[in-house]
């Protein structure tokens, strides 16, 4: 198995990657991640005896990652690249060569067109892109959005729709919460993200949404779990919108901790542009919690286009995932925005809430996820690529 990215970054791909490995090892299969994340090996402790290497991607190593890739597809039976990027091109030519079935999971990385990339990097995305997606026996979409992406490059007929999942054995409905957590948010109305701090994941709308809420609920308070590049950004607008009282940026968050802090929420907000089936917003689901959602990708088939399981808002003029979010948006998506998260504040019980649960429950808990994974593996194993 490969993945560019893996923990402890945290985003739903990492955590994916972590929970599918994991799963596999206890149904018995033995499990070696070569990685570009130079923190993994310590993340892969607690993984139950999976075989972990850490090769950052680097022009004077990709010899030796391409060396210890074709060591290790010698002895596989699968090769299972995450992304239709760099890791997954390279596995599909070793695989191709040593005629090794190659499973690639689509993500987004890759897939997507980069936003701001300029020459030679478009053309040199295009190629993992292309390569990745051409070479692989069998591919596995997180969504039909990134499906209909993806079969722009190869055929359709090899993608199967599997999304991802959530371990409904930490997230569920009435987790507890200690005493002196809940103290320090208490009185308080919390709406909360979790989303890496960058363009794509929109948390800049929320911000701007946020006055607005306040006017209508002045003891509401924003949680932002997630680090990025766009932080600096945030806390300057924060800080000229006079809402610094009402916005807590958290940083990086123990993945331990995000069942108890979803467990505080009133509301869980997913103001992407760009969106695979979100493990975060699976989670919420499955913790009982209402959700507002932009109305893009992935976060459609989970809420429902007629939003049978959450709010979702129309924030942008696309419905198909894009990378390339916009600084600003015209005031009234920020009203909407406001508007949405300020109805589920006010109705914390409706239907929504209820068929999300069961939505969740039956779709998207990872023990169902990891068969289908798992009978994918065994309809292609020992065939060639």
């Amino acid at each position: 198995m490969t993945s560019e990215t893996f923990l402890p970054r945290m985003g739903g791909a990492e955590i994916h990657v972590a929970n599918l490995a994991r799963l596999l090892r206890e149904r018995g299969h033995g499990v070696t991640l070569v990685t570009n994340e130079p923190r993994a090996s310590s993340e892969c402790e607690d993984m139950h005896g999976t075989v972990c290497i850490s090769i950052p991607w680097h022009r004077s190593r990709i010899l030796y990652l391409v060396r210890v890739l074709w060591k290790h597809a010698a002895r596989a039976d699968v090769l299972h690249a995450h992304y239709s990027y760099r890791m997954a091109a390279l596995v599909g030519i070793i695989g191709k060569i040593r005629r090794v079935p190659v499973i690639v999971t689509l993500h987004g990385l890759g897939t997507l067109d980069e936003a701001g990339a300029r020459f030679p990097y478009t053309y040199v995305h295009a190629l993992y892109r292309l390569l990745s997606l051409r070479l692989a026996t069998r591919i596995i979409s997180t969504s039909e959005d990134l499906a209909r992406v993806a079969a722009r490059y190869c055929d359709y007929r090899k993608i199967t729709i599997i999304p991802n999942g959530y371990d409904d054995h930490r997230f569920y409905p009435n987790h507890l919460v200690n005493a002196s957590m809940r103290s320090i948010y208490e009185g308080r109305l919390i709406v909360l993200t979790v989303r890496r701090l960058v363009p794509k994941n929109g948390i800049h709308y929320l911000i701007e949404a946020m006055p607005y809420l306040i006017a209508k609920h002045p003891n509401v308070l924003c949680l932002c779990i997630g680090e990025g590049r766009m932080r600096s950004y945030l806390e300057s607008r924060m800080s000229e919108l006079g809402i610094t009282d009402s916005v807590v940026l958290l940083g990086e968050v123990d993945n331990a901790l995000v069942p108890t802090y979803i467990a505080l929420a009133n509301v869980v907000v997913f103001p992407s542009t760009a969106e695979s089936v979100s493990i975060a917003c699976a989670e919420a689901m499955g913790s009982g919690v209402p959700i507002v959602a932009s109305r893009v990708g992935g976060l459609i088939e989970l809420l429902g286009a007629h939003e049978e399981r959450g709010r979702l808002v129309t924030l942008v003029d696309w419905t198909e995932s894009n990378y390339d979010a916009p600084l600003t948006l015209p005031h009234d998506r920020y009203r909407m925005l406001a508007n949405a998260v300020s109805d589920a504040l006010e109705n914390p019980n409706d239907q929504r809430v209820a068929a999300a649960l069961r939505y969740a429950k039956q779709e998207l808990a990872w023990r169902g996820i990891v068969r289908k994974i798992e009978s994918m593996y065994t309809s292609v194993a020992h065939t060639t690529s």
